[in-house]
């Protein structure tokens, strides 16, 4: 009974883990990778497909939940977006993609990291076709996240040929890792935009304060 109960909350875990990276907001402190290379190595040690299924229906219900938002809450974002000429440019840049080639545009997106966390609102927010918008994103998903859960998978396997028991050591510490590796991703995210600013200079010479 308690080694189900531990299953329900680690597929809770993985679903919330694949929400939360593509959701506005909390997108920004959560990243989807250790989630979705933790329900690879699950689906290899376990073969329940539940893992794999937990963070693909996280990913598809954020980007819903996004175009949910764009819809909402258009006005704002548009005020927030023209606020700066750099946002106005990739803007304007995004909504030529997302009208032009709305399917393709929103399936690439998943692939592109940052890109992913504001292409469902900016499509909401634009009145595109939901059908079509739903369409890339299941495309997108199945592309983006499947080739990490296809990497976890791959992982475990070859421990498990090199005759390693790290399956049940993983599962026992899933919480941990996924927290580390979350850390881990940020600082290195924190780092590279705070040596990024320190290289950027303005058109007189001097660099950004």
């Amino acid at each position: 009974m308690a080694e189900t109960a531990l299953d329900a909350w680690l597929l809770l875990i993985l679903f919330g883990g694949a929400f939360l990276d593509a959701l506005p907001g909390p997108c920004l402190f959560i990243l989807g990778e250790p989630f979705f290379l933790m329900a690879g190595h699950l689906l290899h040690e376990t073969g329940s497909v539940w893992p794999a299924i937990s963070v693909l229906v996280g990913a598809l219900l954020a980007d819903q939940t996004g175009f949910w938002i764009g819809q909402r809450a258009a006005t704002p974002l548009k005020r927030l977006v023209w606020a700066r000429s750099g946002r106005r440019r990739a803007y304007r840049r995004a909504r030529q993609g997302l009208q032009s080639r709305l399917i393709l545009f929103v399936a690439v997106s998943r692939l592109l990291g940052p890109v992913a966390w504001i292409t469902p609102t900016l499509a909401g927010s634009l009145d595109v076709s939901w059908l079509r918008f739903s369409l890339g994103s299941v495309l997108g998903v199945v592309i983006g996240v499947g080739q990490f859960i296809l990497y976890g998978w791959l992982l475990a396997a070859g421990v498990a040929l090199a005759g390693g028991d790290l399956g049940h050591w993983v599962q026992a510490h899933a919480l941990s890792l996924l927290i580390g590796a979350n850390l881990l991703g940020l600082a290195g995210i924190w780092l590279w935009r705070h040596v990024s600013a320190s290289g950027r200079v303005t058109r007189s010479g001097r660099p950004y304060r």
